[in-house]
């Protein structure tokens, strides 16, 4: 099924935008919109320990900057910023402790790269150690910092809530990783995350990163008869990745008269896998999250423009649909951030 005759039906229905364009909601053209109020009783405090492994070339800079790479101070800031903007204030996420580790991290089977297996691996990626994972529990395990101890033990005695790691492309993250208790870190009996961050990459990827940790948990914590009803676009991660000009029988239009907020790959007006500046208006019923539970069905119209056309603005502006208010209803907490940063009750 061909694009041009959903585009054909939808002409009529587009043309009745214009009786409700003055009650849309729409960003400036120069960024997102911004987050409804906060809930100013809710906070959630998180304390980080960073593990920044940064190998030294032969002439004694970091790999970061040898490879002009960015600068993981510059993109941490503004990560913290952009998700202190999403939660409304709700979620502080403060750097406790950055151990700068001049090495490269152990992988699964003990493997550690030198800078020429390394490199190598940056030309051509078809040995398998450039694909290993790094073993999560020695680098948790290790003491990187003779005050602080190791990050299970800083967990352990309350000193941080989650552990995030910095490195180039191959040095074996997952993006975030849940650790359940008393696996990795054996005296640990809370989960807790683990983000493995790059420093080839930018702000966007790490709101990414954030993202899909927000969907796992969230979906697991109000199950995905409701999570369906905030997305509306969850089916879509079974489409392949390719994206064509336009709608077709595999990357079917979306329904734009009644939209939701959408995911991480899929916007609500999306048909296709990172379509974040795609201009197509549709009705979403987003903003109305703002309200839960007592949802009222209210649609503004939504687009590229409204989050500012970029992956970042977009992730901004998704977060930032989340519930956010005290209390729970029907065992489901109406403050979602709860689940993303696993907050106590």
């Amino acid at each position: 099924m061909s694009g041009a005759p959903i585009r054909a039906k939808l002409g009529g229905w587009l043309l009745a935008f214009a009786a409700v364009l003055a009650q849309a909601v729409h960003a400036d053209a120069d960024g997102p919109a911004r987050a409804t109020p906060d809930d100013r009783s809710e906070h959630i405090k998180v304390g980080v320990y960073v593990l920044d492994f940064g190998p030294l070339t032969s002439d004694g800079r970091p790999l970061s900057l040898a490879q002009g790479w960015n600068d993981p101070i510059a993109l941490q800031a503004q990560y913290q910023a952009d998700v202190a903007t999403a939660s409304g204030g709700i979620v502080a996420q403060h750097l406790v402790r950055v151990s700068m580790i001049p090495a490269y991290p152990v992988k699964a089977d003990g493997f550690r790269f030198t800078d020429a297996t390394y490199h190598g691996c940056l030309g051509d990626s078809t040995p398998s150690y450039c694909g290993e994972l790094i073993d999560y529990g020695a680098v948790l395990n290790t003491v990187f910092d003779a005050r602080l101890g190791s990050a299970c033990e800083a967990l352990r005695r309350g000193r941080v809530d989650e552990v995030w790691l910095w490195g180039g492309p191959w040095f074996g993250y997952l993006e975030q990783r849940l650790v359940s208790p008393q696996t990795l870190c054996s005296r640990i009996r809370r989960p807790f995350e683990v983000m493995g961050f790059s420093y080839e990459r930018g702000v966007p990827e790490m709101l990414h990163d954030l993202g899909h940790r927000a969907e796992a948990l969230v979906q697991a914590g109000i199950g995905f008869s409701l999570w369906d009803r905030f997305d509306g676009q969850r089916t879509r991660y079974a489409q392949d990745f390719a994206c064509p000009p336009t709608p077709d029988a595999t990357h079917p239009e979306v329904d734009p008269a009644a939209a939701h907020a959408g995911n991480v790959h899929f916007p609500p007006n999306a048909y296709c896998h990172y379509q974040y500046d795609r201009d197509f208006p549709v009705l979403s019923d987003a903003d109305d999250w703002a309200n839960f539970p007592d949802l009222t069905g209210r649609q503004t119209i939504v687009n590229a423009s409204t989050w500012g056309s970029t992956q970042q603005g977009y992730l901004v502006w998704w977060l930032g649909r989340f519930p956010r208010h005290t209390g729970e209803t029907a065992g489901v907490e109406n403050d979602w951030w709860r689940y993303v940063f696993l907050a106590d009750p």
